[in-house]
């Protein structure tokens, strides 16, 4: 698999440099994430190991790699969202000299490639992979990754240090509840979003994170799949609500990571916020 400039031909059977090409969920309770997202998705694991000695899980749905798990050491459980590169070292590089900080340096994983995480200007985690030529990552069906949005409150932070790592541009676009909400594009396609925290509504524990959206079976529908998450002990942040994207909703796994559901074939032209939706809260 090829990682190829922006400003290349359109890549086919290749990747634009900052595009989304990975998922990986950190949690203290590897047994039980693995359960809970079995129960809402049908993923099933095979065990690699990482040139560093770490054990990672490749999450599969339909026999396709859609994610990896791994244990974390301390009490801490999130997604963590990785960009594309063609040679991970030098974008490593290349982040520092604009204020990022190495925090996992790069390292193999089997099957997936080379890849590092790092913490940029603004606070925010994200990882960086290239990857192997037999990589294979599926998104945008059901029970993959389908958007993800970066929330943080040092926006302007964040927006020069991404666009200038990838060469990303921006729209700017309202939302009802006030939020600075700015789609990223990689040529003409939009490839993840970034949204303002206002100051006002935060606190000392407010971080910035990562939303990931998951798909949802339209024969089953997001209300379903909710339920499904409740009763294999997951909690609901924002019940389901129909937006632009689709019918979505806003959950925490059993171990405490949060992610998105959505359901495309649900999407409207409205952008609706739900009633008890709360981006803030961790």
């Amino acid at each position: 698999m090829g990682v190829v400039p922006v400003d290349s031909a359109p890549p086919k059977w290749q990747l634009y440099a900052g595009m989304p090409c990975w998922i990986e969920l950190i949690t203290p309770d590897l047994e039980r994430a693995c359960e809970f997202y079995t129960a809402l998705f049908g993923w099933r694991y095979e065990q690699r190991r990482a040139s560093d000695g770490s054990d990672h899980l490749i999450a599969t749905h339909d026999d396709f790699p859609v994610a990896s798990l791994r244990a974390a050491g301390e009490d801490v459980a999130g997604w963590r969202l990785f960009l594309a590169t063609g040679d991970c070292r030098t974008a490593c590089e290349q982040a520092e000299s604009n204020g990022a900080t190495v925090t996992v340096p790069p390292g193999h994983l089997s099957g997936i490639g080379t890849k590092a995480v790092l913490t940029d200007p603004s606070g925010v985690e994200f990882g960086l992979l290239e990857p192997e030529d037999s990589w294979q990552f599926d998104v945008g069906l059901p029970a993959t990754l389908m958007w993800a949005e970066l929330l943080t409150i040092k926006a302007q932070t964040a927006d020069l240090f991404f666009q200038e790592l990838f060469g990303y541009t921006a729209t700017q676009f309202g939302t009802e509840n006030q939020l600075d909400y700015s789609v990223w594009y990689l040529g003409e396609e939009s490839v993840m979003a970034r949204v303002s925290m206002l100051r006002d509504h935060i606190n000392g524990e407010t971080e910035p994170h990562w939303l990931i959206y998951l798909g949802v079976d339209s024969n089953i529908g997001t209300d379903e799949t909710v339920r499904r998450a409740i009763a294999a002990h997951g909690r609901v942040r924002a019940n389901p609500y129909d937006s632009s994207l689709g019918r979505m909703a806003v959950l925490r796994d059993p171990t405490g990571a949060r992610f998105a559901l959505v359901d495309a074939s649900e999407a409207s032209r409205g952008h609706g916020i739900p009633g008890n939706y709360d981006p803030y809260e961790d």
